[in-house]
């Protein structure tokens, strides 16, 4: 009997090849169940963008169109990419069939034994398969074919034979031709590039049309479909690039965007009895100029990731047929594949943006002519098209969007910035307060020195307010305003360019310059807008010593208040000192960006208003509880930002609450901890679920609640801020044990509990202690360049550790693994932020956020965590 024949030398070797499963196949679950019904995929159908459903729900898709008037006629729309297919006269059933899934879902029908017959109408178990028939056959159907003249020849193998074959696919139905749906493709046309039988190949003129039989067409056409699968994947890696050009390209915007406005609101400051009006018109215009920018780069990020998906999915696609098909299979679905690859590869799109928002003024009659000579912005020049294929040579080439430097090298200089007219023209009110405490208290968002400007600190979120503050003393100063006078022409056109004349000429805004060989100026490398500014600069030594002639304070004296042991001749200052102003994140490309999921509340009293938040938890369903602090209450919210309830009424009585600070949940019993003021500087209440007080617990030996959390036992963990130290409670009030964690740190800001290690965000640290659960020091995550002042931890269900921050005004999160070491960054560009407290991470992955000085809540993208 043909069934005991070795199966891998009988199947037809000239058709359909040998597939061994020596190489791995992206057969997967998933691949065989179909996204629109979620069962198995039956009678599956190719779209033209290389997705595959089953028949019967394409055929209910058209149906549900065909009621809606404004659907294109024999035209179907994917439900996944939205891609347009154009039908045959039979609907899905003129689409292509997949042949691989089909194949593999006959195979696995084999290997559960679920088969039946489908060459009789008996519908019992089908015990063998005919090769030549594709059918299944019962134990009669098998008889037959053993017996009868008519299945002579036919190869007829048992279902446990094909169970144990070595192939990925054992077995493969015929091809048949769409035209003559009774005979089997035999040919490959070169011309129209598709399958036929022997009936189609009299009906081709062969002259025009030459032809090949499909196992002798296979191998070329093969390649052509690797070649173009290579040029695809080539275009995907294009594609990711492109995404973090965007991504670049809306930090740039929103970098030009804030300059901008820094701009009109300084020439405002100066001219703010008669330009009060036109200032609003100005600013208004700039937020609709900026939203419209902001649209159309989000509309491009937008189209590169959808391209780069489908890109993944034809590839996918593709590998999978060379893979897996036979030869039939693989030439009658080439040209589909071949297509839909093409129209990628030549549609992708280019990420060529225009993200320049440059404001001009010019300063002359202005009081005559305000509303003409206040300033416009630069007509804004159209973007190159961005349906047109990049070439490979162009793929690989420098975008002309200008990215965020992220170099380490320093550049060796001996002058400073150039201060200009505008910036000693304006803000010079934080001097009048130093010069009245000649101090400086190192802090997050230190006051004004001139010791920062001596550092070179212009990454510093005060770094042209340390200027423009400076400038009030040399305005006062003679030999200055004689300066000025000369130097007319570098009064600004409040163009973007000028802005970085009027501020670093020869420099960096993002640091990365050394004076005098003895002092670094920030961090990172220069800046590609820096490079195209004028080397027009002045000398710091210079506008100093011009100070001490004209009789200010000698800044360069041993005793001075202002520049404590600081050598004029050298610019140079202990090192130590530079750890009082701290520099903040290098914008990096390779952060990855976090979409905003969602965001709410807003300054106020009422539902979901908030006014100066100071922290938030999770509860038992991943609510989302708000201690809102000068509203004296605590809000509930879902996870989508819907209000469900609020609790708290103002005052320092037991129950009631006194500017809450910081809220935990128990989750066996759902109850609330709240920490909030009170009689004394620190008190803790437990309420119900539903917000109905249950007791107080009195904690004087804590100053300020700096992180709250409970441990999986139900134990209250709290850290104070002003004297390091972690306090571990009962739910009945009784101090448990307690440790001092002084030592290794500086000042806590946020704890989280993961088993049994407690992780503190060392805010003045920038980084994160690690401790156990006795206080026995453990380890250290992060550093000052990674995790500047961290005000938010949480460990995932995974054990990874994600620590936020929102210094640079944006919210930033690093995530690690247990042992501290950097899986993956994420930013958030979309929004600016102030003062962000807490971070949590739900179930799904999304990270949420308060921003307390903001009065809003961010819920933020999935992360992918390891």
């Amino acid at each position: 009997m043909a069934a005991t024949e070795e199966i891998n030398d009988n199947l037809d070797q000239e058709t359909f090849g040998d597939r061994s499963c020596e190489n791995s196949s992206p057969i997967g679950e998933k691949d065989n169940q179909c996204n629109l019904c979620s069962n198995k995929l039956f009678s599956p159908r190719v779209l033209s963008c290389l997705h595959v459903f089953c028949e019967a729900c394409l055929d209910k898709i058209l149906t549900d169109d065909a009621n809606e008037s404004k659907k294109k006629e024999n035209v179907i729309q994917c439900p996944e990419c939205k891609q347009e297919t154009i039908l045959g006269n039979k609907g899905a059933s003129s689409l292509p069939i997949d042949y691989v899934t089909s194949n593999i879902l006959d195979m696995d029908a084999v290997k559960t034994k679920t088969v039946l017959c489908t060459s009789c109408k008996s519908t019992e178990k089908a015990i063998s398969r005919c090769a030549d028939c594709a059918n299944f056959l019962c134990s009669n159907c098998n008889s037959a074919h053993e017996v009868m003249r008519c299945f002579e020849n036919h190869h007829v193998y048992t279902l446990e034979d094909l169970r144990k074959s070595s192939k990925l696919i054992p077995i493969h139905k015929p091809v048949l031709c769409n035209i003559h749906p009774t005979e089997q493709v035999k040919f490959f046309c070169l011309q129209c590039q598709i399958s036929t039988c022997s009936e189609c190949i009299g009906e081709h003129k062969v002259a025009d049309h030459p032809h090949e039989r499909v196992f002798e067409a296979e191998g070329k056409q093969r390649e052509e479909l690797k070649n173009l699968i290579q040029e695809s994947r080539t275009r995907v890696l294009f594609c990711n690039d492109a995404s973090n050009t965007l991504g670049n390209a809306l930090n740039e915007l929103q970098l030009q965007h804030d300059n901008a406005k820094d701009l009109i609101q300084e020439t405002f400051q100066s001219y703010k009895a008669v330009l009060e009006k036109r200032r609003d018109e100005l600013l208004n215009e700039l937020e609709e100029l900026h939203h419209l920018r902001e649209l159309e780069v989000m509309e491009l990020f937008h189209c590169i990731e959808k391209t780069g998906n489908q890109m993944e999915d034809a590839c996918k696609f593709a590998r999978r047929l060379i893979e897996l098909g036979n030869a039939a299979e693989v030439l009658t679905l080439k040209k589909v594949v071949g297509t839909q690859l093409m129209n990628l590869i030549n549609n992708t799109p280019k990420p060529d943006v225009n993200v320049a928002l440059e404001f001009n003024t010019n300063f002359e009659k202005f009081t005559e002519v305000v509303k003409m000579y206040f300033g416009k912005f630069k007509p804004l020049s159209p973007p190159i098209s961005n349906t047109a294929t990049p070439s490979p040579k162009e793929a690989n080439s420098p975008t002309t969007i200008l990215p965020f430097s992220c170099n380490n090298t320093t550049a060796t200089t001996n002058n400073m910035t150039n201060l200009t007219s505008n910036t000693l023209a304006s803000l010079a009110e934080k001097t009048d307060l130093e010069a009245a405490t000649g101090s400086v208290n190192p802090s997050p968002t230190p006051p004004f020195s001139i010791a920062d400007l001596i550092t070179g600190d212009f990454n510093s979120t005060n770094a042209l307010h340390n200027l423009q503050a400076l400038a009030k003393l040399t305005l006062n100063n003679q030999g200055w305003a004689n300066y000025l006078n000369q130097s007319s022409r570098y009064f600004p056109t409040y163009e973007y360019e000028s802005l970085i004349k009027d501020v670093v000429s020869n420099g960096s805004l993002n640091g990365g310059a050394t004076v005098n060989g003895g002092l670094v100026l920030g961090r990172g490398g220069t800046s590609p807008i820096l490079d195209q500014v004028p080397n027009n600069h002045i000398s710091l030594n210079a506008a100093l010593a011009s100070l001490n002639s004209s009789g200010y304070p000698n800044l360069s004296a041993p005793n001075s208040p202002i520049i404590p042991n600081t050598d004029m001749n050298g610019l140079s200052t202990p090192t130590s000192g530079m750890n009082s102003y701290p520099h903040p994140r290098v914008p990096n490309a390779r952060l990855n960006s976090m979409q905003i999921r969602c965001k709410f509340g807003q300054l106020g009293a009422g539902k979901g208003q908030f006014n100066s938040p100071h922290g938030f938890c999770l509860g038992t369903e991943e609510d989302i509880i708000v201690a809102d602090t000068n509203n004296h209450r605590i809000q509930v919210f879902e996870k989508n930002g819907t209000f469900k309830f609020q609790f708290g009424n103002p005052g320092k009585d037991e129950g009631h609450l006194f500017y809450p600070r910081k809220v935990a949940v128990v989750k066996s019993s759902g109850k609330f901890v709240v920490c909030d003021r009170g009689n004394e500087r620190s008190r803790m209440q437990i309420f119900t679920k539903n917000g109905h007080f249950v007791k107080k617990i009195s904690i004087r030996y804590i100053d300020i609640v700096a992180g709250l959390a409970v441990t999986s036992q139900g134990h209250i963990v709290a850290v104070d801020s002003v004297s390091p130290t972690v306090f571990v409670i009962s739910e009945t009030g009784d101090l448990l044990k307690w440790f001092d964690c002084s030592d290794h740190m500086r000042e806590p800001s946020d704890i989280a509990i993961n088993e049994k290690e407690y992780y503190v965000c060392d805010f003045k640290g920038h980084c994160v202690v690690v401790f156990s659960e006795d206080g026995d020091f453990l380890r250290r995550i992060g550093c000052e360049s990674v995790t500047n002042f961290p005000n938010g931890i949480d460990v995932s269900d995974a054990g990874d550790v994600l620590v936020g921050d929102s210094h640079g005004n944006r919210f930033h999160v690093a995530v690690f693994n247990r042992e501290g070491t950097m899986l993956s960054e994420f930013e958030c560009p979309y929004v600016k932020v102030s003062r962000c407290c807490g971070l949590k991470i739900t179930s799904e992955g999304f990270v949420v956020t308060l921003a307390k000085n903001n009065h809003h809540l961010l819920v933020l993208n999935t992360l992918y965590i390891m």
